[in-house]
């Protein structure tokens, strides 16, 4: 699995200078509202994505008066050791060495927008779906290329007027019928983690999820696309394409729609089916981060989850403020704590709070 063995984060955002080694099984960041829990977790999900999580309506991620921001870490997955360095400018350009797609380092976030997954944008679940793609098949990103390269192709010809021969139209429809094939083949391995899941819980035991986009037939969207040939040309590009996918929750044949709380628990879900789905492909599980689990939830609701979480057997660092039901009633003895103040990390303790 995946692992953080030690952290180091300077200048971001209120967080001066932390030096942190979580355990290898749940590490609990606790302090009062803005004193930088999140902004821990932010900087590890940079560390790991190149980018944050949270809008800019946060704010910049350089520590005011500061030039840059850096977080360092040393981790380790499938039994590799590497250490990682993300660095931002006060202006921005963010760089990550090695780069996302030379060494990963999955993370999987519980945050206040999870319930987004299943309420969100397309484009959204289109990137969840690709990301685990990418984690669990190697060459995945070697049949995105191909794909992108024969779009660009096509593209160029139909805004050059479309003349001629349609030379391009065999290898889009191959290299996109390839993309959509492994697109359901992953979504497949989600809906069957989720079934196994809501067995094992008792919750949304009808949900199912279903595929809503062309299906990867190489010839049928051959036979689209000279169909479609002389809007595409009008339009510029081709509208057949990757980004004309999504998938949705079903129950009893129509799409799932449940309180904001219940789309926070189905996206949990469809983070742990494809937490599986990757690990069972390549042995390496993604560490957790979990920030404000109980916003939409109920006390009951949030000790079932970190239960079920913990169960996974993955590094995970939760954050709470002192006193709510999360700590209160989900922590263990064996779970490691540390107090979070003005961006101050503390030593680990055990003390109750």
């Amino acid at each position: 699995m995946a692992l953080i063995e030690r952290l180091r984060i300077r200048r971001f955002r209120n967080l001066a200078d932390i030096e942190f080694a979580p355990g290898s099984g749940v590490s609990w960041l606790v302090g009062a509202n803005a004193s930088g829990k999140t902004a821990l977790l932010e900087a590890i999900y940079c560390l790991s994505r190149g980018r944050s999580f949270r809008g800019k309506r946060h704010g910049p991620l350089v520590m005011r008066g500061a030039t840059g921001a850096r977080v360092e870490g040393l981790v380790e997955r499938a039994g590799l050791r590497r250490t990682i360095e993300w660095s931002i400018g006060v202006r921005g350009g963010a760089e990550r060495e090695p780069p996302v797609s030379e060494f990963q380092l999955p993370v999987r976030l519980i945050c206040e927008a999870t319930h987004a997954l299943v309420e969100g944008e397309p484009s959204l679940r289109r990137r969840f779906l690709d990301w685990n793609l990418g984690l669990s098949e190697q060459d995945a990103v070697q049949v995105f290329s191909r794909f992108r390269r024969a779009a660009a192709q096509r593209n160029a010809w139909l805004r050059a007027g479309g003349r001629g021969r349609a030379m391009w139209d065999r290898a889009y429809a191959d290299t996109l019928a390839e993309l959509l094939e492994r697109r359901l083949g992953m979504l497949a391995r989600l809906d069957e983690g989720l079934q196994r899941l809501a067995r094992g819980t008792g919750w949304f035991e009808d949900l199912s999820v279903e595929w809503e986009g062309p299906d990867a037939d190489a010839l049928a969207i051959l036979t689209k696309l000279e169909a479609m040939r002389d809007a595409d040309r009008e339009r510029g590009f081709t509208y057949l394409g990757a980004s004309r996918c999504d998938f949705a929750l079903r129950s009893d044949g129509s799409r799932w729609a449940g309180s904001r709380g219940q789309g926070k628990v189905a996206g949990i879900l469809l983070q742990l089916a494809a937490d599986q789905a990757v690990s069972e492909a390549t042995g390496a599980g993604s560490v957790w981060l979990v920030d404000d689990i109980e916003a939409e939830l109920g006390a009951d609701w949030v000790v079932r989850l970190l239960e079920m979480l913990r169960q996974h057997g993955r590094q995970m660092l939760v954050t709470s403020l002192p006193g709510k039901a999360a700590l209160r009633d989900g922590r263990c003895a064996e779970d490691q704590m540390f107090h979070v103040e003005q961006g101050r990390l503390k030593a680990p303790i055990n003390a109750a709070v």
